[in-house]
Order: structure tokens, then sequence, then C-alpha cells
């Protein structure tokens, strides 16, 4: 049996990146390994939350994520997490640390994108400050984790049948009511303006559901206009995949976000006019997008939303999860014998 401790696996962010983990304990059971809290493992998992403090300089957040790693005793690996485009902090502790692995949750498919200097790394907020530039070096030890966003949302498949009032669902928080710093770069400056061109791209034409300002309301009728609504936007954020996404299959409507095929993730189930609606990140087609899927409505909606959720039952069972992390084993095993 091949014992995990998940280091402090309750804390804010550690908890969702673990979760599918943990939910899938009885399965990893099967294979000969298992999790636990004690000091008797042969492997810890260090998750992202224990090793960055994006409140803190990235210099700052990379000596205090190695003083951490440092008190580790035995052998570790460093679990990411996030999203594709988010590696800074992580990587950065990783190539100066004993972790055996680095495992993520998504990656870019194109690694060289990871050698440009970007806004924190994000690629497509623009050019910036953020490189990774001896990725090559790095990415032997660099695996998927095998889960994903997705795997932290139970779904509850409704029926819709009734006709839906909002043309367009851009139930979002814009503008943002406080600045947002990540390693004293303000990602507002990138994360509004992506909203901000969506909203006066959309214009007059259609009935659209959104928030005032921004503000908050009751998660019952948030969920209400979601699901009152035919298209569910779903731009990107501080990352490429959310729980919005599935949640459009929840409610038996289009799901329509930039273009994710850039995107590396197991399981992966991203498919352009077959799952879900692409747009250019610019929104410089989501007029002609909008068209064409309320040009067809009741047949585009049926074709998708069934295939969202067929694809999300058959990829997201566990059981997948569990053969990929026994998988990472098996490798690592074998390449101590060779060594």
């Amino acid at each position: 049996m091949i014992k995990i401790r998940l280091l402090e696996r309750d804390i804010h962010r550690n908890e969702t990146t673990f979760r599918p983990f943990v939910n899938a304990q009885d399965i990893f059971s099967d294979v000969g390994i298992s999790f636990t809290d004690s000091d008797d493992y042969d492997y810890a998992w260090i998750a992202q939350a224990s090793i960055i403090d994006k409140k803190k300089s990235l210099d700052e957040s990379v000596e205090n994520g190695l003083e951490f790693v440092s008190k580790i005793t035995g052998d570790y690996f460093i679990i990411d997490g996030q999203d594709a485009t988010t590696l800074i902090g992580t990587i950065d502790v990783f190539r100066k640390s004993n972790a055996l692995l680095f495992l993520k949750n998504s990656y870019l498919k194109d690694f060289d994108l990871y050698k440009q200097d970007w806004a924190n790394g994000r690629y497509y907020w623009g050019k910036g400050n953020y490189s990774v530039s001896d990725i090559d070096d790095l990415k032997p030890r660099m695996k998927l984790t095998g889960c994903n966003w997705l795997h932290t949302v139970i779904p509850n498949w409704l029926t819709y049948t009734a006709s839906k009032r909002y043309d367009v669902s851009c139930m979002f928080g814009y503008p943002t009511e406080v600045p947002v710093y990540e390693h004293d770069v303000c990602q507002t400056n990138y994360y509004d303006p992506h909203r901000k061109d969506l909203i006066e791209t959309l214009g007059n034409k259609y009935k659209i559901a959104g928030l005032t300002n921004g503000v908050r309301i009751p998660i019952n009728e948030y969920y209400k206009r979601m699901y009152d609504s035919k298209i569910i936007m779903a731009p990107l954020g501080y990352g490429e995949i959310a729980p919005r996404d599935l949640e459009s299959a929840m409610f038996g409507s289009v799901l329509m976000k930039p273009d994710m095929s850039h995107v590396w993730s197991k399981p992966f189930i991203y498919e352009e006019d077959i799952t879900y609606i692409s747009v250019n990140y610019d929104w410089s087609n989501l007029e002609e997008k909008i068209d064409y899927v309320l040009s067809d409505y009741d047949n585009i909606r049926e074709r998708l939303v069934q295939n969202m959720r067929k694809r999300f039952e058959e990829e997201y069972d566990l059981k997948h999860l569990v053969l990929n992390v026994y998988n990472i084993f098996k490798d690592l095993s074998d390449i101590g014998e060779e060594n």
C-alpha cells in the first residue's frame, strides 16, 4: 500500500485541489493507494496554498515556499490545482526544491508559450513580466493530475423544456469592487476589461441576464437567471475552466466561452460545436456566434447539452483519475528500477 499524506488538506484552495482524490479514496484503496494525515507515509503531497502567497512579492512568496518544503521529511510532490497558464510561484518553488514531480490540473498545449513574458504568466492577458525560460528542463517531471475544477462540481441535471426568458446570461462579477493584486501586479486591470468589452459588444441587441454594477444577489435568484438564459457566457478569469461551464449543461443552456483549444487537461470535454460554442477572446465574432445559436436554438441546445452531460458522466468517472495516479507511481517505480 502506497501511503500519501495530503499536507494542510483543509485550508482554502488546498481543499478543492485535494477534493477529487479524497472523493475517490475508496477506489484508490482498491489499487493499493491510501491517503493519510499521519506522519507514517511514503510520499507527501503539497498543494499550492501551502507554498505560494499571492499577497506577497514573488521573491518573498518563493522564499517562504522553499522554507515550507525544506521541513518535509521524505519524498514529496508539488500539486498545482490551478489553471493552465498559472505556473507563477509554484513552478519557482519546484525548480529549487527536492520535489520528485510537479502535478498540475492543466497546462498549455504549447509549452513554448511559457517561455514568453506574460502578465503574471497568463498569456491571454498579453505581455507582462513573467516567464519560465527553463520549461524544457522542467517538463519531464511535470505531469497531469488527472482532474480539474469540474471534478469539484456534483451536477444536478435539470429538465429544460420550459422556454427561457433571456438570450444571454452575463451573471458574473463586474466591475470588480476592490482591485485584486497578485505578487504586486494588479490583476483587475486585465480581468475587468475582458468583461467590459463583452458587455459593450453585446450592446442592446439581446435580452441579457446580468448583475447591476457587479452587486451580488441571493444565490437562488442568481441560479434562476442563469437557468432562464438560452446562452451562458463564461469569460476567462484567473483561469480557463470554471464551475459555470458545467452549470450550463445542468441548466439546459448553451455554453459559450473563449476558445479552449490551447488547454491540455485530463479529462477534457470542450469540443467546438459539440459540447460548447467557442468565441474569440476579443469577442470579435461574438455576435456571429450568438446569432448562429439563436437561429436554431432548440436543436443546437439539445445537441450541446446532451453531449456535455454524456461526456461528463463518462470522462469524470473517478476510476479514470485513480488510473492516472496509479500510472504516475508505476512510471516512478520504473524510473527508480532503471536507475
